[in-house]
């Protein structure tokens, strides 16, 4: 690898970073490098394209800002995996449900499943607790991971007389509710991004003060009464929301 590297690079005689970000790209294009994998050290492909440290971090950068690459410092550069566009003004298809139709494989690891108390919340989500639900509340924190990686970790809240007592992570928690006669109906989102701490960082295999996408929301039953309180903390270089409008508006964009 040391020759070819070399000699592209100086064949070509241009910036010697930028050919070797080039080179890099071509080889991650044609699946020498495959989407989540490491990227050889620093140090190897200093090694093996024939150039200094310094021109390997300069052309690693570049691949960084182009979105090719995602570093995580201390632990090393990784082939960034294409994002995956979720329709979410559909008020009934679960993340699973509208994967599963594009061939891909949601999988649930349920983390903790226990009884809450409005004083174990953060003031946060206790704002967000609808009004009429009486605690204790069910709780259940997951990981979702979309064909092999992690998607999102997961906090679910519900009233205790609606929660399945029974849950294991198999299939998803609309499912679940669906079969027991309980069809829920996404009602509302909320999206903001906030920097992964160390244990969101730890279950989405990220480095920690990576951007991750908070979403918030509630899920209602067909009466419009609210039976889920829930957040994601969805990584950012996985996922892409979408809502189609369908009403155009005078004046706004």
């Amino acid at each position: 690898m040391a020759t070819r590297g070399s000699a592209v690079l100086r064949r070509r005689g241009a910036a010697l970073y930028g050919e070797l970000a080039g080179d890099l790209t071509d080889r991650i294009q044609h699946g020498e490098f495959a989407p989540g994998a490491k990227l050889p050290p620093e140090k190897e492909l200093a090694e093996a394209y024939g150039v200094n440290r310094l021109t390997v971090r300069r052309a690693l950068s570049e691949l960084a800002r182009s979105n090719v690459i995602r570093t995580e410092h201390g632990v090393g550069s990784f082939v960034r995996e294409a994002s995956v566009r979720h329709r979410i003004d559909d008020s009934h298809a679960g993340l699973a449900e509208s994967m599963a139709a594009r061939g891909l494989t949601v999988t649930h690891e349920l983390l903790e499943s226990s009884r809450v108390w409005l004083r174990d919340l953060d003031a946060d989500t206790r704002s967000r607790v609808p009004r009429g639900w009486k605690p204790p509340l069910a709780r259940f924190r997951f990981r979702r991971l979309l064909d092999g990686p992690p998607w999102s970790l997961s906090t679910v809240l519900m009233p205790v007389g609606v929660a399945p007592a029974d849950w294991d992570g198999v299939n998803s928690l609309t499912s679940v509710l669906a079969d027991q006669g309980l069809p829920v109906i996404r009602a509302e989102r909320g999206f903001s991004a906030a920097a992964a701490d160390d244990e969101t960082a730890r279950w989405l295999d990220i480095a920690p003060g990576t951007p991750v996408l908070v979403v918030n929301g509630i899920n209602t039953d067909h009466h419009g009464v609210p039976v889920m309180l829930l957040q994601h903390h969805t990584r950012a270089d996985r996922a892409e929301y979408v809502i189609r409008l369908t009403e155009q508006l005078e004046g706004e964009e």
